[in-house]
């Protein structure tokens, strides 16, 4: 997919909204629908001729849109039980929606990882995951976390929804400026870095109406009274485990949004 993931970059990473960057914006937010969507609609809809479509396509290494439509279809169509290695009872469990599948998955890691296992809920993971699928979305990090955040965003466009990615500070920052009121904006910061550095432009969004989530390992400070939610990975002070709970977490958000 890494032609895909040359898209998603693209996006989290660009600041000037050309012709390209529509292009690209809407294909990746109609990836479950392009079977659906000829060159010509496609064109269409973005206000462009299909020999500019075409060409966008090519840009990111695929040879045609037709190329890029057979991959696109093994994203959005893999398996779980293979993607995600997961043996048919774990899969009968996660689509069951019984929770089961937290403990059998926190099972497997290591002791650093237990007091996750009595600190998250079935119903955390799905009420986050029906707020990212109906509301815009933006996922804020840096370092870790943004990879982590980068693995998820690749699992909601196989699930059929865009959510955003600032990979860089300038490209963040545009995203904050145009995040509309009532949108979501989940930061992950395991230790709350991430809300010291940015507080201003967190509470700019705060002022604009858009609703602010934080998921943390950790962090309990004064900048946790800008968040409408804080989903907490632990409820002890940890402090070298780094990103593991959060990796772990957002292991079980994807289960559970591809399952």
């Amino acid at each position: 997919m890494k032609s895909v993931h040359d898209m998603i970059t693209y996006l989290d990473t660009e600041t000037e909204r050309d012709t390209r960057y529509e292009v690209v914006s809407y294909l990746l937010a109609h990836l479950r629908d392009l079977d659906s969507l000829s060159l010509s609609e496609v064109a269409r809809q973005t206000y462009v001729s299909k020999s500019t479509v075409s060409r966008v396509v090519r840009r990111f290494g695929f040879e045609s849109y037709d190329e890029f439509l057979t991959v696109t279809r093994r994203l959005v169509r893999q398996d779980p039980s293979v993607t995600l290695r997961i043996a048919p009872n774990e899969l009968h469990s996660l689509r069951s929606g019984d929770g089961g599948y937290i403990d059998s998955y926190i099972d497997e890691l290591c002791a650093a990882l237990q007091d996750l296992k009595s600190t998250v809920r079935a119903e955390t993971i799905d009420s986050l995951i029906e707020d990212m699928m109906m509301r815009e979305t933006v996922l804020f990090a840096t370092e870790q976390p943004l990879m982590i955040a980068r693995d998820v965003q690749v699992a909601f466009l196989a699930a059929g929804r865009l959510i955003h990615v600032g990979e860089t500070g300038s490209k963040r920052r545009q995203i904050a400026q145009e995040l509309p009121s009532g949108s979501l904006a989940i930061v992950l910061s395991n230790y709350g870095r991430y809300l010291e550095d940015n507080r201003e432009t967190l509470e700019g969004l705060k002022g604009r109406g858009v609703e602010l989530w934080l998921v943390t390992l950790c962090y309990d400070g004064p900048s946790c009274l800008l968040f409408d939610r804080v989903i907490r990975l632990s409820a002890h002070g940890f402090s070298g485990v780094g990103s593991f709970p959060m990796k772990a977490f957002f292991k079980l958000v994807i289960r559970r949004l591809l399952a």
